[in-house]
Order: C-alpha cells, then structure tokens, then sequence
C-alpha cells in the first residue's frame, strides 16, 4: 500500500496524488496547493487501512488529456535539452497529425488500439515512412513521460512500427560532384556571383555544415596554423552549437586559405570606408547580419541553373567533399574528423560505397604456386604437390 505526494512534471507547481494499492493503480491531481495535497493523501491512506476502496474503482476525472499533457513534455523536457528543430519537428508532428485525433482523450485511456488506428489512418493518407516513424517519436515521448509520473504503467506506442511492418526508408542514394562539376560549379559562380564565390569554395573545400558555414566568425580562422574552428551554427535565425555539440578544426587548402585571405582584405578595406575600425565579424554575412539558409541555397539553385547542371541539395557539397577525399585514398578516420562525425560508423556507413579498396591484389597471392617440398612422416612416399 503507498500513497505519494508529488509535483509533476517537477517545477511546475502542480502536485499529485499517486494511490499504488493490491496491485491497482490511480493519480489525481490536486492543484497548486501542497499542503492541501498532503492532507488529502493522509485521508485516502486513512481510507485505505480502513478498508474502503470503493473510490480507487471510480473512474478519474483529473487526468490530463493527451494533448495537455504532451504540451507539458514539450514546453519542460523538449525545448530546454533539446535542439530548437527537435522541438518545432515534435510540435508540428503532434499539432498536425496526433492532437486532431488523440488530443482529447485522457492520457491514461489510451490502447494500443488507438495507436494502432491512428497510424493506419496517417498510412493512409500517404505519409512516407520516415514521416510516420517521427510521429511514433512524437507520440512516444509524451507516454514514457507519463510512465515516469506514474500516471500510466506502459507505453502503448512500444512496438507499433514493426507490427504494421513500417520501416524507415532506405537512405537516398548519394550522387555528389565529379572532379569536373565542381570545377564548372565554381567557375560559373565566380563569373555570374563573384560575391558568393568564397563561400562555395569554402564548402566544397572543408565539407562543413550549411549553418555552420553561416555561422563562421573571422576568428575562427587561423590563417597561420591553415585551420577552421568549427564552433557554432546559424539555423532559424538563431546561434547553436553544432550538430553533435562539440567543437572540430577542419583543415583548409592551400586555395581556400588564399580566398578567405584576399576576402579579408576586402572586408578590412570596407570597413575602414564605412569608418569601423574591425571588420564585421561574421565571414559570410549579408548587410551586416547572418545569411538566411533559404537565400543561400536560393543563390545554389541559381548557379546550378547558369552552369546547367543536374539539381541537387546545397548539402551535397559536403558529400562531395567527402567523396573526393575518399577516391582520393584518404582515410576515412581524416574524412570522418573533417566532417565532424560523432564515430567512423557514421562515415563508413554513408560512404563506405566509395571507399576504394587498396589491397585488392593481396588475393592474389593466393594464387601463386605453392610446392609442399617437406612431406611429413606419414607421406613420406608420396610425391610434392603442387596447386
């Protein structure tokens, strides 16, 4: 028998009175107050010596509804650990394709049925796999919360994808630049767009992340040592630590490091005829201010369209950087460190296609003649053999 008293979700204010009595399960919540909590619990204990437990039967009136309480896990858990995108994909996932359906319900009436339901529904209406597979995510972070605050016992999510046989989709093949297109890439951009020539060269070179790229701070370079200290990136219109939360230096070509120098020059120059004695911080700004994604990547299109070029993402730039390297004969360990990868799987398992074999002619040794010229004691009579 136990009955506790607990704020839930920690921080907020509101307390709880979670009942675990005969193998039976109940939460109400009570409100702001703690001390009137506290009572309370002493009385349904009371209660519960007694011998009375007609009200654990009693269906509970109190328990958040799905959407409330998800609403709950993305405001306390979501937005402050995880990254702003983590938290606008969840938010949009559960607005758009869970509340309309599963919002209303009480948190802890939800059955696999339900969830099964839903996502026969969603299947339905054409969303791919991996669509489906960031709603499960949706769905099932909320529901693991609430197995934390002992409001439910599991998670009826668990499982759901391999038993409607959903898996995420393959991986979209990699097709990054030939030796020859990344020369006509930048040529034509030197040409027609001139202002934006470095910062091409700048990601076909180190292989960084678009907002990494527009992240980058003139002290991040050091033009002497020929590195790049990767340390921020700008997304949606706001400063974060890279993808995997730590900082990497990317080396720079001999090319890159003369680009970014006479850039420099450019920028001291301008600044001293905008009567500033620094240049403006960021290398790859636009009047003043970060570069938006969205114009980058416009200015991509355009400069794939002006070369006639096949279409592609602005982030295949980093594959081909990577591709390059790689059918070059780098290793992948230097491929990896470069791309800021969190272990040489990930690089391997996006790349390894393209990774050339260098002891391809070891087989063959295999083949060379091989004479038992030594025959032991029990052949002793018999004659060499040869392969």
């Amino acid at each position: 028998m136990g009955v506790k008293v607990r704020e839930r979700p920690k921080g907020s204010g509101i307390w709880w009175i979670f009942i675990d009595h005969r193998g039976k399960r109940k939460a109400k919540k009570v409100g702001r107050d703690r001390r009137f909590a506290l009572e309370t619990a002493k009385k349904i204990e009371a209660k519960l010596v007694l011998g009375d437990f007609g009200f654990i039967g009693t269906k509970k009136k109190d328990v958040p509804s799905f959407k409330d309480y998800s609403s709950l896990w993305l405001e306390n858990y979501i937005k402050p650990l995880r990254r702003k995108a983590t938290y606008a994909k969840y938010r949009d996932n559960l607005r758009l394709h869970v509340w309309p359906i599963l919002g209303e319900k009480p948190i802890d009436e939800i059955k696999r049925v339900d969830i099964r339901n839903m996502f026969i529904e969603l299947h339905k209406k054409g969303l791919s796999s991996a669509m489906l597979c960031s709603i499960r995510d949706a769905v099932g972070g909320p529901l693991n919360y609430a197995i934390d605050d002992e409001i439910i016992e599991t998670n009826p999510v668990s499982g759901i994808m391999r038993r409607l046989n959903i898996e995420h989709e393959k991986r979209i093949p990699i097709e990054p630049m030939t030796w020859e297109e990344v020369d006509l890439f930048l040529s034509t951009c030197q040409t027609h767009c001139p202002e934006h020539y470095p910062f091409f060269l700048c990601a076909l070179r180190t292989g960084m992340r678009l907002g990494e790229l527009l992240g980058l701070h003139w002290g991040d370079i050091d033009f002497h040592g020929r590195f790049i200290r990767v340390r921020r990136s700008f997304k949606r219109g706001r400063i974060e630590k890279t993808k995997t939360g730590r900082e990497r230096m990317v080396d720079m070509s001999n090319q890159l490091h003369d680009c970014l120098k006479r850039l420099l020059t450019l920028r001291k120059r301008q600044a001293l005829e905008e009567g500033r004695t620094e240049p403006i911080e960021i290398v790859f700004h636009t009047k003043g201010g970060y570069t938006s994604q969205n114009s980058i990547r416009n200015v991509f299109k355009r400069m794939l369209k002006k070369a006639g070029m096949r279409e592609m993402r602005l982030h295949n730039t980093r594959h081909t950087f990577a591709s390059l390297l790689l059918s070059s004969g780098e290793s992948p360990a230097y491929v990896k460190d470069q791309l800021g990868h969190s272990s040489i799987k990930i690089t391997v398992d996006i790349y390894g296609h393209l990774i050339p074999s260098s002891n391809r002619n070891a087989v063959n040794r295999l083949d060379f003649p091989t004479t038992i010229r030594k025959p032991t004691a029990i052949g002793r009579n018999r004659k060499a053999v040869t392969y």
